[in-house]
Parts: C-alpha cells; sequence; structure tokens
C-alpha cells in the first residue's frame, strides 16, 4: 500500500531561523537520498492539501464550508465566509495581523465575544458561530460574498493590503470594510479583552472575512465577477481552483486520511474518504491496506506563531516519530511506496520513494554516494 505525507514549512525562510541552526533530520534525509525528488514553487499547506485532496465539482475552493465540516457543522448549499479572531499590531507605519496560533482563545473567551457581536449584526441579519475557539463562521447571501485574502497570507502581513473587497458591481449591501470596521471597535473594550491585557495577553481586537463559498453540484453561471473562479490571477486570487465545471468523476487515489488540521479533515469528509485522527506517531497507528495520506502541520503552528524554539522542537519530533519508522516500515514491506510533500514558503519538494530494494544496483550505488557526498546532511538546504 501507498502512503502519501503531507509535511509543511520544514524548510523556513532564512529570516525565520538561520541554516546552522537547523536541526538534524536524518530520517527525512535517508527518504529524500531513496526517492525522486521534483521542485516546485513555494505554496502554503492549505494549497497543498487542496491540491491532494482538491474539488473538481465546485467553481471555488469554499474553505469555510469545508472547515465547518470537520467542525461538525452542516454547510449545505449556503455560502459561508470565516470571520476568525485576531489581534491587529499598530505600529507607526502599518497594522499587522497576528492569528489564532499567536492568541489562542480559549472556548470561553470565543463564545463571549461572539455574543457581543452577533448583537451588533443582528440588524443585518447575520449571525457568527463559534463551534471552534479559533475558527468562526458566517452565512451569508451568495450576492454578497466579497473577494478577501486567505488568513494564511494575510498572517503576518501589513493589513492595509489585504482589507475585503465588495464584488465588483458594487451592489452589494453588505459593506465589508465597513463591517470589519465596526466589529473591530466593539472589541476595544470588551471584558474578555480587558482580562486578556491584565494576564498580558494579546487582546482579540478584531475579525478577518475570507475563505467564502459554497458547495455546488454544478459551477455557478460566468458572470462579471468571476474572473478568479476561472483561474485569473489577480490580487485577490491566490488559489487557482481546480475547475470551473463538474468535469469526469475520477477516483481519488488516497482512501484514508490521518489529520488533525481542519481543511484537510473536511476536505476528506467532503470526498466521503474515511477519517482518523492524526496518531502521535507512525508506530502509535496499525497500518492498514489502503492508500493513506497524512498531513503533519505542526511545523506550520509553531513558524506562523512565529516560536523558532517550538518549531525546532516539532520538526524533530516529526523526524522522530514519523520519518524515521517510514524508513522502517519500507525496509520491512509494511508500506510498498510513498510520496512525501514539502511544502513551503521558499519552495515545495515532491520526493517518490522506493525501498532500496526496488532499486537496480546502479541505482543503489548512485543512492549510496548521494548520502555519502550530501552537501548538507543536517538540513533540507541542499535541496534548494
Amino acid at each position: 500500500m501507498h502512503f502519501t505525507i503531507i509535511a509543511s514549512d520544514l524548510i523556513p525562510p532564512p529570516t525565520f531561523i538561520a541554516a546552522q541552526d537547523l536541526p538534524p533530520m536524518p530520517g527525512l534525509q535517508s527518504l529524500l537520498a531513496l526517492g525522486e525528488i521534483k521542485k516546485s514553487p513555494g505554496r502554503s499547506l492549505e494549497e497543498a492539501c487542496l491540491n491532494e485532496l482538491g474539488l473538481v465539482f465546485v467553481a471555488s475552493n469554499p474553505v469555510a464550508a469545508l472547515t465547518l465540516l470537520a467542525d461538525g457543522g452542516t454547510p449545505g448549499h449556503d455560502t459561508w465566509l470565516r470571520a476568525d479572531p485576531v489581534h491587529l499590531h499598530v505600529s507607526r507605519d502599518n497594522v499587522q495581523l497576528l492569528d489564532s496560533h499567536v492568541l489562542k482563545p480559549t472556548q470561553a473567551e470565543a463564545e463571549a465575544v461572539v455574543a457581543t457581536l452577533n448583537a451588533h449584526l443582528a440588524c443585518d441579519g447575520l449571525v457568527i458561530h463559534a463551534p471552534d475557539a479559533a475558527r468562526w463562521y458566517m452565512r451569508i447571501p451568495e450576492a454578497e460574498a466579497p473577494e478577501t485574502t486567505p488568513l494564511w497570507r494575510a498572517n503576518g502581513a501589513n493589513v492595509f493590503d489585504h482589507l475585503p473587497e465588495n464584488s465588483d458591481d458594487g451592489n452589494g449591501k453588505i459593506k465589508w470594510r465597513r463591517l470589519q470596521n465596526e466589529l473591530q471597535m466593539l472589541l476595544h473594550d470588551h471584558p474578555v479583552n480587558t482580562a486578556r491585557e491584565a494576564r498580558g495577553e494579546l487582546a482579540i481586537n478584531g475579525i478577518w472575512f475570507w475563505g467564502a463559498g459554497a458547495f455546488r453540484g454544478k459551477a455557478a453561471p460566468v458572470g462579471p465577477n468571476m474572473a478568479h473562479m476561472l483561474g485569473v490571477v489577480n490580487k485577490r486570487n491566490i488559489l487557482t481552483p481546480p475547475s470551473v465545471s463538474p468535469g469526469p468523476k475520477r477516483k481519488n487515489p488516497n482512501e484514508l486520511v490521518l489529520a488533525k488540521l481542519a481543511l484537510a479533515r473536511g476536505l476528506a469528509l467532503n470526498a466521503k474518504l474515511p477519517l482518523i485522527d492524526l496518531p502521535p506517531s507512525l508506530n502509535a497507528f496499525l497500518i492498514q491496506s489502503l492508500n493513506t495520506l497524512v498531513v503533519l502541520h505542526a511545523p506550520t503552528k509553531a513558524l506562523r506563531a512565529n516560536q523558532r524554539h517550538e518549531w525546532m522542537t516539532a520538526a524533530a519530533a516529526l523526524d522522530k516519530d514519523w520519518f524515521m519508522p517510514l524508513n522502517a516500515a519500507l525496509d520491512n514491506g509494511a508500506i510498498s511506496s510513498l510520496t512525501l510533500i514539502l511544502p513551503s514558503e521558499m519552495t515545495t519538494l515532491r520526493a517518490e520513494v522506493m525501498p532500496a530494494s526496488q532499486w537496480d544496483l546502479r541505482g543503489q550505488i548512485s543512492q549510496l554516494v548521494a548520502k555519502v557526498l550530501s552537501r548538507d546532511p543536517k538540513t533540507l538546504s541542499s535541496y534548494l
């Protein structure tokens, strides 16, 4: 059986951590030495998941509806928008957004803040739901869906470059920028934030709209504001959708998904694939005769929270708990083949790995020489 591993942000930007401080990852290096490696442009963890478990029957990628599904909700065919809690750090030159990886709100805090926001939104017939402390949702009319920037792109960036925009026709009743500002003002002296600041924690002082979309059995009619759904790159379109028409049905190569990431879980549920909570290690999982997709994103969480020590700990743990056991599973035949997908901001590596026993003698010698003469056996920097 085949394993596919998505392990994100193991090649962090040099501004985050110096190359000489990267932890050794012998398990991953050994797997890469046995693999046929292809490089492609950098991409985010979420984009890698959409690519591997992509939706071929919708015109856009309805991230809010997908994660709502993972959080136990019922999106139906309605249009959903993420309305996530964030911290906006004001400096002299810009306003920087920090997401829930830094805030770490509790469920009680989320419910208290949402109650205040919903009292204000009631006159517009809008309601925010918070099934998870970090992921909040709003059902909106399809025609009101704004052009937005995904949270993973806005995190750490200047918010003035990524504010929501109304549709091109300008006929929408909801003015998204104004609404975002109104909600921000409600949070200024909120009791939850007063308590957080007294404890030395960052305030939940902003809401970030993004991820609008709906599940559809067929593509919506193409109108004047559909260019982003056709794969045209503009300042708001940073995901290229897989298709704008139903297209031929194809069998998903994955037969089982192991993930904690909400988007990956939502994609699996939507594709009606068996889904299991991510175990702490490969050895804690009873390998089954199913093609299995595993999403490992602990380093991404630490990177987005700008936590260097936590990132190093997470990367080392992945090597010990997953990549070293994967080497053993390939050697003993428990896994027949492996695809490694390593997305990061700088580059994306994809390695097709086979057990050493399946290489011919010439290939085995080449791989041995590559390992011995590796330019940097401790890190992945040699693959950049």
